[in-house]
């Protein structure tokens, strides 16, 4: 499908991220790009936040997702959603990845997070498979991850929270 030419100016630490991940989801900018705002613009356009979709209180537990599988292939988008959330927060807040990570460590630690493996996740060291998600949330009733990603960003992070919801096995 042909589109329209735009031009956007994006600063020059939101482009490294999205370049950077661009490469690791082997997509040109321009393709990665128009996922972003074609994603951005559905959500909004709805006008209901993923939250109030799946009625999500912020600080409870997801009861409803002890026992439901996740596949490998929503594993890693989400493991790369995640990534791309920490690059894009870390650029907004001007730190590097070592002082947002020395950050988030202490947050971890709130939310029962394995911060060694958030990390290799963050740093694209590791992607997560369908049954490590599958133990998360077993041991927590919720995602570490995303409950520290939330706290720290200070953002509801709902991009994430739908590829979260699209890996659950159907």
């Amino acid at each position: 499908m042909a589109g329209s030419d735009l031009t956007i100016r994006v600063d020059s630490e939101a482009f490294r991220a999205l370049k950077a991940e661009a490469i690791t989801l082997d997509l040109s900018i321009d393709e990665l790009a128009s996922k972003i705002i074609s994603s951005y613009l559905s959500s909004s356009i709805a006008g209901i936040s993923l939250e109030e979709q799946i009625n999500i209180d912020g600080d409870s537990q997801l009861k409803g997702l002890i026992g439901k599988n996740f596949t490998d292939e929503g594993a890693r988008a989400y493991s790369q959603a995640a990534r791309y959330e920490f690059q894009k927060h870390s650029a907004k807040k001007g730190i590097d990845s070592q002082s947002a990570l020395a950050q988030l460590s202490e947050i971890a630690l709130k939310y029962h997070g394995d911060i060694q493996l958030i990390n290799k996740i963050l740093l694209g060291r590791h992607v997560l498979t369908g049954q490590e998600m599958v133990d998360i949330i077993e041991l927590n009733g919720y995602c570490p991850l995303q409950k520290t990603l939330q706290d720290w960003s200070r953002d509801s992070l709902s991009a994430l929270c739908k590829v979260f919801v699209e890996a659950i096995e159907i």
